[in-house]
């Protein structure tokens, strides 16, 4: 089975928005699954319709259509590159022995705290020193995913608070 790579966010051109709107319901199936099939978004191709359909239905379309028959060259969407924080593109200073184990000491800590707690608590205490600790390293350069890993939490949970307001 032939991987299918998605152009997300890219809209038709306008000449395939014309064309796709002048179809007949048969032929209209027919082409949103070709479309789908070079890698449009099934919201791509439902956005591009007048009035426009929903994600489902084009699903529902694409899915209900078996091969394909289309003898209009289609154009397959440009994927743009994922971009992501890489270790690539900045460098990072790497986390010291010390930071690593006030790390390791205030994350447990910190994951018990709750919003309804006391500020005095240990884990409110906790929870605001791991996310200044995290941000001071943050701004030196040092990655989400370094942090992520020494204080034993998913990524999103460290991007979330390093990039927290206060």
């Amino acid at each position: 089975m032939e991987k299918r790579k998605a152009a997300r966010g890219q809209e038709l051109p306008p000449n395939e928005v014309e064309y796709l709107n002048s179809l007949r319901p048969h032929e209209l199936h027919q082409r949103a699954h070709d479309l789908y099939k070079l890698g449009w978004t099934l919201e791509a191709i439902g956005s591009a319709l007048n009035p426009a359909k929903g994600r489902s239905t084009v699903r529902n379309w694409v899915s209900s259509t078996e091969k394909s028959t289309s003898r209009i060259v289609l154009d397959a969407p440009t994927p743009e590159p994922v971009r992501r924080e890489s270790t690539q593109e900045r460098k990072s200073p790497g986390l010291d022995e010390d930071t690593i184990k006030r790390l390791q000491y205030l994350a447990p800590r910190a994951k018990k705290y709750r919003a309804k707690m006391s500020s005095t608590s240990e884990p409110a205490v906790a929870n605001t020193r791991l996310t200044r600790l995290c941000k001071e390293q943050y701004s030196k350069g040092v990655t989400i995913r370094e942090l992520a890993e020494a204080s034993g939490v998913t990524y999103r949970a460290m991007y979330k608070r390093v990039h927290k307001q206060s």
